[in-house]
């Protein structure tokens, strides 16, 4: 069977979406912190491709474009989220510990257990873990499918890794029957270039699988100083449409109208022939983080630094706030 978005469906949901952009903002500068802070205490991590990222994750999980359950993330028929790109996972680390958050708030305030933690929070991953980032016992530095953890869909790490495995998922669940579940695979440019990804592209198109979605965070740059574009021809729309997948994009990556609208219709919109779909969204490695392109590439502020405190202060003045020991 074949399922097919409604005409409409994305306009639907972006309407109710766009009521709450202010307050996707607010939860995008709650992850940003949470990334930079995680960073600055262990001092290793990814700081550029996780924060370049989050604008695409916020709205893929707000926007109705995924269906996700953060507090049971193994139900059987939510989508899949396969972070291909699996050295940005502060990325994902950031976000679950915000919206834990505000699920423990709202279930503390007033009791309600739609928003109470199974198992006495045994799968929730909240702020706390985020001290533990690349420490024994604690968060792994790359991404890993257990424990805190199972939104994710896969493990992985090197770049690319994740994309054969993607498409290996959405072809299981077609030839269970459930192939209105969909995939989604978050990577970069420079995952796109290793034989496996080539390989995955072609094998998605003549398999049809028009339940498989990549979102591509197009940065032009890795750990060197070289930018991509130096070295490989081309923009994502070429690099995926001459495999013959249907194409949305932005150039403007870190905006919320422009982000979601892209997002609603490579997850949700009409797909007449059957094949898999790809979002490419033009960012800046390290937005917003004083540090950018490839020299945000694994490289966290020093620690304590004025760098760091710079980008707090940031963070303060919009919000009217003020951290403990600031500037120490």
């Amino acid at each position: 069977m074949v399922v097919t978005a409604q005409p409409g469906a994305v306009e639907t949901l972006y309407r109710d979406a766009e009521r709450d952009f202010e307050r996707w903002e607010i939860v995008k500068d709650l992850v940003d912190e949470s990334i930079d802070l995680a960073l600055n205490y262990r001092q290793s991590g990814h700081p550029g491709g996780s924060r370049s990222k989050v604008h695409m994750l916020l709205a893929l999980m707000l926007s109705g474009g995924m269906r996700w359950d953060l507090l049971r993330p193994w139900r059987p028929f939510g989508d899949r989220f396969v972070l291909s790109a699996g050295h940005t996972v502060p990325l994902i680390y950031g976000t679950l510990a915000v919206l834990n958050e505000a699920f423990r708030v709202r279930h503390e305030r007033d009791g309600d257990e739609r928003f109470a933690f199974p198992d006495d929070g045994r799968w929730a991953l909240t702020w706390e873990q985020l001290l533990k980032l690349r420490r024994r016992g604690g968060l792994p530095g790359h991404a890993e499918m257990e424990g805190k953890t199972l939104f994710l869909k896969f493990n992985t790490g090197p770049s690319g890794h994740g994309m054969p495995p993607a498409v290996g998922e959405a072809l299981a669940l077609r030839h269970a029957g459930a192939e209105e579940v969909k995939v989604f695979v978050f990577e970069g440019e420079g995952g796109l270039t290793p034989g496996g990804a080539h390989e995955a592209r072609h094998t998605a198109w003549g398999l049809g699988l028009s339940n498989l979605v990549f979102m591509i965070d197009w940065n032009d740059y890795g750990i060197d100083e070289r930018p991509l574009s130096a070295v490989v021809y081309g923009t994502p729309e070429q690099w995926f449409a001459s495999y013959g997948w249907r194409i949305t994009g932005t150039e403007h990556g870190s905006e919320w109208p422009s982000v979601t609208r892209a997002v609603l219709d490579a997850a949700r919109g009409v797909n007449p022939d059957n094949v898999p779909s790809m979002a490419w969204f033009k960012t800046r490695k390290g937005r917003g983080y004083g540090k950018y392109d490839y020299k945000s590439h694994g490289s966290p502020h020093a620690v304590n630094s004025p760098e760091f405190w710079t980008v707090r202060h940031g963070f303060m003045e919009k919000y009217g706030d003020e951290y403990d020991a600031v500037d120490e």
